[in-house]
């Protein structure tokens, strides 16, 4: 159970917090803007007066959600390899990480790319496919692209293994959510993939 919310937070705040929570555990269809309003502290008119529509508001919410995990994702937690693959690996490890420690968000994330109103999903794809085009270089600083395959761009290799790198986050996040290993374990599981991607790009 959540603890309530904070009387002197701003009333469409309130509604954000209660949103995500109605949205990450329910889905969209099932959301419900009354059990929002009522978590809100709020009348049911005032969420429709700040956001429009139930939609608007899953566009909204989207859009701090977002925004804010990519920033805490990018956040410099010390020294970053120079190495891509050392590189994504800790970048991987830091999502999962943010996953466990916000698991709202990153639920209501899947939600938002999964389940989102047709009428919505081009704008919300469009929006995580910007931040992450606009993230990119941060990410990169510092990457030494020696080792690479002769004519093998750190573009190029960096969007073959972003491609594959998205599968296997999903695919380790479910297994830190089941418990079925614990996140030493999801990290060593990851490192063995990103070597077969490394020993496949990089120079013998």
């Amino acid at each position: 159970m959540t603890e309530p919310l904070a009387e002197a937070t701003p009333a469409r705040e309130r509604i954000l917090t209660a949103a995500l929570e109605e949205f990450a555990t329910r889905g969209y269809e099932a959301a419900s803007t009354n059990t929002i309003a009522s978590r809100a502290g709020v009348a049911k008119g005032l969420v429709f007066h700040h956001f429009g529509s139930k939609e608007a508001l899953f566009e909204v919410l989207f859009e701090r959600e977002v925004t804010r995990f990519t920033d805490l994702v990018l956040e410099p937690q010390g020294p970053s390899a120079s190495d891509l693959f050392e590189r994504l690996h800790q970048v991987t490890l830091r999502k999962l990480e943010l996953a466990q420690q916000f698991p709202l968000t990153a639920e209501f994330l899947v939600v938002a790319l999964t389940e989102a109103p047709l009428t919505l999903k081009p704008k919300l794809a469009a929006r995580q496919a910007q931040l992450l085009k606009e993230s990119w270089p941060r990410v990169l600083a510092g990457i030494d692209p020696s080792p690479l395959r002769d004519g093998l761009a750190l573009g190029d290799a960096v969007e073959t293994v972003g491609l594959l790198s998205e599968g296997l986050e999903k695919q380790l996040t479910a297994m830190l959510k089941s418990r079925t290993l614990t996140m030493a374990e999801v990290a060593a599981r990851a490192w063995r993939h990103f070597e077969r991607l490394r020993d496949g790009l990089y120079r013998r």
